[in-house]
C-alpha cells in the first residue's frame, strides 16, 4: 500500500478505525456504481459484508476488480471534513461469522442481543449467499479539508 498523502493529524489505520460510512464505487457496464457501506479495517484490507442474492456490487468486483473506497467523517457544527480515499482491488471472499460479527460490532455495539434483528440473525444464521468483499488498497490519500464554521445565530 502507498500511503500517497496523509494531512490528517493521525495514523490511517486510526482514521479507519472510526465507525464511519465507506462509499464503494465500481464499474459496472453501464457506467460507474457508487454503494454505501459499513467496513472493518483488519489486516491491511477493508472488508465489507455482502450478499450474493441481494447486493449487486460483489458482482461488479468479480468482472472488474479495480475500486475506491471513499470514507469521510463530516461535523458541520465543528467544520471537521476529514477523508481517506483508497483506491485498489476488491475480491470476493468467503463468509466469516467473527469477521463478520467484529464488522458489525463497530457499528451495533458489542453487545449482540441488542443488535436489530436483521443484523443478529445474518450472523447467527447466515445465508448460503452472504460474502465478504477484501478491498486491498493500492494507493491512500488522506486529506482534512476542515474550516471554521460559521457562528450560529
Amino acid at each position: 500500500m502507498e500511503l500517497v498523502e496523509n494531512e490528517l493529524g493521525v495514523g490511517i489505520e486510526a482514521f479507519l478505525a472510526r465507525p464511519l460510512f465507506g462509499h464503494l464505487a465500481t464499474h459496472a457496464a453501464e457506467g460507474p456504481r457508487e454503494s454505501p457501506v459499513w467496513y472493518l479495517w483488519e489486516d491491511d484490507a477493508a472488508w465489507i459484508l455482502g450478499d450474493g442474492a441481494t447486493d449487486t456490487f460483489p458482482s461488479r468486483i468479480d468482472v472488474e476488480p479495480a475500486c475506491a473506497l471513499g470514507v469521510v467523517d463530516f461535523d458541520a457544527s465543528r467544520g471537521l471534513v476529514q477523508h481517506v480515499g483508497i483506491r485498489g482491488a476488491g475480491s470476493v471472499e468467503p463468509f466469516d461469522r467473527d469477521r463478520a460479527e467484529r464488522l458489525l460490532a463497530r457499528y451495533l455495539g458489542p453487545d449482540r442481543d441488542e443488535w436489530d434483528s436483521r443484523f443478529s440473525e445474518y450472523v447467527r444464521d447466515p445465508t448460503e449467499t452472504a460474502l465478504l468483499v477484501r478491498v486491498e488498497p493500492h494507493t491512500v490519500v488522506a486529506r482534512d479539508q476542515s474550516y471554521a464554521p460559521a457562528p450560529l445565530r
